[in-house]
């Protein structure tokens, strides 16, 4: 059987999602696609590597969805970078996977329950998908966040802004938006609202990889959702087209935060940009 797996592709950013005691692994590829890396979930799940890939390429949906993405690994204190090959799955299709594996099979009750509990995840992000409803969608999102410590009215509030995203990315696929495009015109909004990349927002609250809304406060999110919507209005304003049209519409969205933002600040005498990790 051979060894090649799909297409190289480079990835352009890397997250890392806490999951019970474990930590998967998500890439964000060049063509805009979300990828799981399978190895850190297949060893979380204490399984064979090699066995677990060979089944993969067994599987007629699975094999033709395999892919390898360069990424760069960094070891020992940021001293030694390489470039490494990462065997993913688009997101969408992780659940297949996981309902490969047979866990009646496992003898090892701790392995068991483990690959018992990854399924039972899965259902729920199926659930969500098929009857395509915001409570299913809601149930879902909640029980992750709830898994990883937020507490309801943070969650409700990054619901709003989950949904506001969403209708922005729809906005920006109908209307040519491409790719990496997507990234360079959130940077913006997020610029304009906060005179902060989102990676120098990361690096104020300290936190090295990951979605840094995943670590705003309340207010940080308003304020997001705010930017978002203004940007909306604005494509639908001026009837926007292709990248560049949306690329003011997004600079001009994130402006009106900023200036909404500065107005609270003032008003309230305390700043909506927080130096802290939710979390934390």
């Amino acid at each position: 059987m051979s060894n090649k797996i799909g297409h190289e592709l480079i990835s352009i950013g890397e997250v890392t999602i806490p999951f019970y005691e474990d930590r998967l692994i998500v890439q964000l590829g060049e063509d805009g696609e979300i990828y799981v890396a399978l190895r850190p979930i297949v060893e979380a799940l204490g399984l064979n590597w090699s066995g677990q890939l060979q089944r993969i390429k067994r599987d007629a949906v699975l094999s033709k969805h395999l892919q390898t993405l360069s990424v760069v690994v960094t070891h020992t204190e940021g001293r030694d970078v390489q470039h490494g090959q990462v065997a993913c799955l688009p997101k969408k299709y992780l659940s297949g996977f996981l309902f490969g594996i047979n866990a009646n099979r496992i003898k090892d009750t701790a392995i068991r329950a483990k690959v018992l509990q990854f399924q039972e995840e899965a259902h729920l992000i199926l659930d969500a998908a098929f009857t395509g409803d915001a409570d299913s969608a809601m149930a879902a999102m909640r029980h992750r966040y709830l898994r990883q410590g937020y507490d309801e009215a943070w969650i409700k509030q990054r619901q709003i802004t989950i949904e506001t995203r969403n209708q922005l990315t729809d906005e920006w696929k109908d209307r040519g938006v491409q790719g990496r495009q997507y990234g360079i015109l959130t940077a913006v909004i997020h610029k304009g609202a906060f005179d902060l990349k989102p990676s120098e927002h990361r690096e104020l609250k300290g936190v090295e990889k990951g979605e840094v809304r995943d670590h705003m406060t309340g207010l940080e999110l308003a304020f997001v959702n705010v930017a978002e919507q203004a940007t909306i209005a604005n494509i639908h304003n001026e009837d926007v087209q292709g990248y560049d049209e949306n690329y003011d519409a997004a600079e001009k969205g994130g402006r009106s935060a900023g200036v909404a933002r500065r107005a609270f600040e003032e008003e309230h005498g305390r700043k909506v940009i927080s130096e802290q990790s939710y979390l934390e």
